[in-house]
């Protein structure tokens, strides 16, 4: 859903205007012994929210399996504090917990990460000969082949895992299995069916029996639809998207997301998922969960190309020296991330309720976590969002002022270039359609792939382009209007056009 938004956004990110958000003070379980300076850590994200205008964080930091920190920071749509008990979607980054599902299953023999999804999935029947060679490790680091596009049949409404795999069967591979990485959720929908019929159980009650429990990870929960998640989750509220230096409720639409998503957890159960990637696969109180021959393949990148692993994707920037394994999370009111820093000695995560764009916040705060980990103050932190959101509103009250103006002089429009010719104002108008003519495309393309109607607010994910966008395209389709009728009025004065 994000991918689009750094390319729009990147000719707004030179100015830099103050950001005034207030933000709670942090909630947290006290203060931690294990090396982190955790009052600092606390000063920091609580400027950091401030500064960003985020509605609530909250963050989770590990050593060698030793939870050392955990605070929340902000509210929640209810008003609530948020602390390091309150939950939100963690989006993407529920991948790896289906990853970690998986390699269980292979871990008791149940499964062979490089036998093909068929042999685990019988009713699997894809029309594509090529698909009936990926493999289970080609759905873990996405080079399965399968890939999505604007109106491929993946974006269409579904319910249930078993519809979801009935789609996937009818589509074409972009490319052979194992030979390209193309990110796409398909590849865990799969897994997830995958795990129904080698386990007998449901997805998401196997994931929390294999995965949740033996973790603490009580307060953890797996859903199917995000559309329904806060009706489902007892404690779950309502995202929020960041709008002119502040906050703006930003419900989810319905949206199949079981293996691909749908997870939401805490600040407190996401340190005793990070503790087995930083202690050799046992979990917070020390007691044995996974190998850690496990978690090494795990955290190894398999993908063409050798920056995805299982679940996990290779974060270390370009000629950095400071290496990561990390997965991300977006939705439409939330975001996520979660890093394990020096070789898998620490672990942080992050989960904020407030998708922004056009930079995302999450992982900065997990930056500037390591910062005060590695004994170095954290950069500070321009309110891009914000300024990037200010240009646009100065961009929206432009784009109405000259709608206006044009409506107003319509008629000396029309005498200046009515005439007795069409062409020359046709030729003048027709651009005035372009923009109304883009967002009846945006809706057109959204029914026509199926998709449920609330992925129209798939065009307000950032609300100040969303606004101007719209803005801009009532302004030229009442400026189209308003000069027609004024052509045709001066017409009838001037008697019938010629050409």
């Amino acid at each position: 859903m994000r991918r689009w938004i750094p390319a729009v956004g990147a000719a707004l990110l030179a100015a830099a205007l103050p950001v005034c958000a207030a933000a709670e003070g942090p909630v947290h379980a006290g203060d931690r012994p294990g090396g982190a300076d955790t009052a600092q850590i606390d000063a920091f994200v609580e400027r950091y929210v401030d500064e960003q205008g985020l509605a609530g964080v909250s963050v989770a930091l590990v050593r060698r399996g030793e939870i050392l920190h955990t605070a929340g920071y902000g509210h929640d749509s209810a008003g609530r504090p948020v602390t390091e008990d309150t939950p939100m979607m963690v989006a993407s980054l529920a991948k790896s917990m289906t990853a970690m599902a998986v390699m269980r299953l292979a871990e008791a023999g149940e499964v062979d990460l490089d036998a093909p999804v068929r042999r685990y999935l019988p009713r699997f029947r894809p029309t594509d000969p090529r698909a009936a060679r990926i493999t289970v490790r080609h759905l873990l680091d996405h080079s399965s082949g399968l890939a999505s596009g604007l109106l491929s049949p993946d974006r269409q409404a579904k319910e249930s895992l078993r519809e979801a795999v009935a789609i996937l069967e009818t589509m074409e591979p972009a490319a052979e299995p194992g030979v390209q990485h193309r990110y796409f959720n398909g590849n865990y929908w799969l897994l997830a069916r995958m795990v129904e019929t080698v386990t007998g159980e449901r997805f998401g009650d196997h994931l929390d029996a294999a995965v949740f429990t033996p973790l603490g990870m009580d307060d953890t929960v797996a859903f199917e639809n995000t559309g329904r998640a806060v009706e489902e989750i007892g404690g779950l509220q309502t995202g929020h998207a960041s709008a002119y230096g502040t906050t703006v409720p930003a419900p989810e639409p319905a949206d199949f997301a079981a293996g691909a998503g749908g997870v939401a957890s805490t600040a407190a159960d996401m340190a005793r998922w990070l503790a087995p990637y930083t202690s050799g696969g046992r979990t917070a109180d020390g007691e044995p969960f996974t190998s850690a021959a496990t978690v090494e393949e795990m955290l190894t990148p398999s993908a063409p190309g050798g920056r995805y692993a299982l679940g996990w994707r290779d974060g270390t920037p370009a000629g950095s020296d400071r290496p990561r394994m990390s997965h991300g999370g977006a939705s439409f009111g939330y975001s996520a991330y979660q890093g394990l820093y020096h070789r898998g000695e620490y672990g942080v995560a992050v989960l904020s309720n407030t998708f922004t764009a056009p930079v995302e916040t999450a992982y900065p705060i997990a930056a500037g976590i390591m910062d005060i980990v590695e004994g170095r103050t954290p950069p500070a932190s321009a309110p891009v969002n914000a300024a990037a959101d200010y240009l646009l509103a100065a961009l929206t009250a432009v784009s109405a002022a000259l709608g206006v103006r044009r409506a107003v002089r319509a008629r000396a429009w029309a005498r200046r270039f009515g005439g007795r010719s069409r062409l020359r104002p046709a030729a003048r108008l027709a651009p005035r359609l372009l923009p109304f003519a883009l967002v009846c495309g945006f809706a057109a393309l959204v029914a026509l792939s199926g998709a449920d109607a609330g992925f129209l607010r798939l065009w307000i994910v950032w609300p100040a382009l969303g606004v101007w966008g719209l803005v801009a395209a009532l302004a030229n389709l009442a400026t189209f209007c308003l000069r027609i009728g004024a052509l045709r009025r001066v017409a009838a004065e001037c008697g019938p056009p010629q050409g």
